[in-house]
């Protein structure tokens, strides 16, 4: 029987999930089955479809725009709507699924939208025209709107500016009738829900689920029972068990809040189109050769090097410049992780002359197993200090996997206040605001009372003035009676009240790199240049608190002999007192 080792066929069903893929490209006119059998719903399709039933029955000619950024749905929603929505809501809508096309090569993008919101001209606004709903980026809205035609689009301008379209700011106001201008944005949404107890990335768990629920109506599941069945390799291939390995449900939902964790704590931007690359590269190595794996097998050792780096465990945390955010993942590696206990681990498993039972304890449940357990195999691995090492490291990442707990103090605490900034929970945030006070007194240093340090650049003294913080939190939005919410803010915003400028606020955004710097200094942290660096907004919130301070009223010098000075002004001029 001649064996054709060209190509793995399993592996040209996961190449569906690239970006680079065909199946990535969305128009409204062609929607097959697979694009169907992909979608999942999410939050900001029952909003859409909402506003466009209020449109539908306000009878007034409106423009819908559908904002977000590249790659975030915004196609593949108008396509599922014009050709699966049972309502038939875009019936009488022209859609326009890609504003940064141009109609002709003398036009440019911003002439072609120029040319086709002609309707939405404020000379045109009430004249008769047809529906639009128009697919568009952040960037190419901003750039309209301010390009050479914008001056005709004044109340287009204005409902962007208004609905805060075009800031961080969340558009809180409901659905206008007498407005021919409406919007959702998918910048407003994201890829994981708040609640009570912390996040929930039900909207990737669905797309995993998707992917790798054992149905038969599931095309990657099909493809893997005709496909892997009959291949020379299926009980030794890394694809099939890394595929087996995302059937477990907890590996799924430790993998989604890991990516949530990284649109948290390192601000990337993550897409559908991004999700799905990120699981075809997760379970497909780069160094994937079907034809040079297959010629291995009869080198069990050099096969096994192979197998262990082209796992999911390994490939989470090991691949390199496969893409940013494959990159960005390696900084929460479990075997950066260290403690007294996982070092006692390690020293314990390297001087060990038998690890078997303790690679079988990790291994012998996934499947992995089948490979890595095998006697003969296990009696190798203990001879092999490379191995051995390889085998080690694979063991800690898995553990990590199975305590499925992605999350540690800092950013259980961060994610906590903002689901109650959020939520409008303002009696809950009095933790954050003390967090808030405390990291300022350390960062600028102070002496009893509330006096902090205004200046200690001097050898011989520094200067301390008389600080009051009083915490408002009157810009939070009233509470909003949801367990779970699917859009807000990715920061918080805490507010004091200047006493130096009646009536106004010192603000303070939060995101999760400030809170941990602020979590840090409230430990005893003493701040470095890098910090002071990267984290310019928080330097400018200290100086405009001290600025509200009683500085025109007394201030304390401090010698560094000890001796204390205040500094008071009265009616009369100065005054002097002399505190030993």
């Amino acid at each position: 029987m001649v064996i054709n080792m060209g190509k793995c066929k399993f592996e040209n069903t996961l190449n569906r999930l690239r970006k680079s893929s065909s199946d990535s490209i969305d128009n409204t006119e062609i929607f097959d089955e697979f694009k169907k059998y992909m979608h999942v719903t999410r939050s900001a399709e029952d909003d859409l479809k909402e506003l466009l039933r209020n449109v539908n029955s306000s009878g007034k000619k409106s423009l819908v725009l559908l904002c977000g950024s590249a790659g975030d749905g915004k196609s593949h929603l108008l396509s599922y709507l014009k050709n699966y929505d049972e309502e038939n809501l875009l019936e009488n809508y022209t859609i326009y699924n890609d504003a940064t096309e141009s109609s002709s090569p003398l036009k440019t993008a911003i002439d072609t939208l120029n040319d086709l919101l002609e309707d939405f001209r404020d000379t045109n606004i009430n004249r008769y025209g047809n529906n639009i709903i128009l697919a568009i980026n952040l960037g190419v809205l901003s750039n309209f709107i301010e390009s050479e035609y914008g001056v005709n689009y004044s109340l287009l301008r204005n409902y962007v500016a208004d609905r805060n379209i075009l800031s961080n700011k969340l558009n809180i106001k409901t659905f206008d009738f007498d407005s021919h201008f409406h919007h959702v944005s998918f910048s407003d949404y994201h890829m994981y829900s708040l609640n009570e107890n912390g996040i929930h990335a039900g909207y990737i768990e669905e797309i995993f689920d998707k992917i790798f629920n054992n149905s038969i109506d599931n095309p990657f599941y099909y493809s893997y029972l005709n496909s892997c069945g009959t291949c020379p390799l299926s009980i030794k291939c890394p694809i099939k068990a890394n595929y087996e390995l995302y059937s477990i449900r907890n590996i799924r939902k430790y993998v989604a809040e890991l990516l949530i964790k990284s649109t948290i704590e390192d601000k990337l931007i993550l897409t559908t189109r991004e999700i799905l690359n990120f699981i075809y590269d997760s379970l497909i190595s780069k160094e994937f050769n079907y034809s040079e794996l297959y010629k291995l097998i009869v080198n069990d050792m050099e096969y096994l090097k192979n197998y262990i780096n082209q796992i999911t465990p390994n490939l989470l945390f090991d691949s390199t410049d496969v893409s940013v955010l494959m990159n960005t993942l390696k900084k929460y590696d479990p075997l950066l992780v260290r403690s007294e206990h996982s070092d006692e681990e390690a020293i314990s498993f390297y001087v060990s002359s038998n690890v078997s039972d303790y690679i079988k304890n990790s291994f012998d449940a996934l499947p992995y197993g089948k490979v890595v357990c095998d006697d003969e195999t296990l009696s190798r691995i203990n001879l092999d200090k490379s191995t051995k090492s390889s085998i080690y490291n694979t063991i800690v990442r898995i553990d990590d996997l199975d305590i499925n707990e992605i999350g540690n103090d800092v950013f259980d605490e961060f994610i906590k206040y903002l689901y109650y900034f959020n939520s409008g929970q303002k009696n809950k945030l009095g933790g954050l605001y003390s967090l808030v006070e405390n990291a300022l007194v350390q960062w600028c240093g102070s002496i009893d009372d509330g006096l902090l340090c205004l200046d200690d650049n001097n050898d011989d003294y520094a200067i301390y003035e008389k600080i009051i913080f009083i915490a408002s939190v009157s810009h939070i939005d009233e509470p909003e009676f949801k367990d779970e919410l699917f859009r807000f803010r990715p920061s918080i915003i805490v507010a004091f009240e200047d006493k130096s400028k009646e009536g106004e606020k010192i603000f303070l955004d939060i995101d999760f790199s400030l809170f941990s710097l602020l979590y840090k200094l409230n430990k005893g942290y003493i701040q470095t240049a890098d910090d002071r660096n990267n984290h310019a907004d928080f330097i400018s919130f200290i100086n405009r608190i001290l600025q509200s301070g009683k500085l025109n009223e007394s201030i304390t010098i401090m010698t560094n002999e000890g001796n204390r000075v205040e500094i008071m002004q009265n009616m009369f001029g100065y005054k002097f007192k002399v505190v030993k």
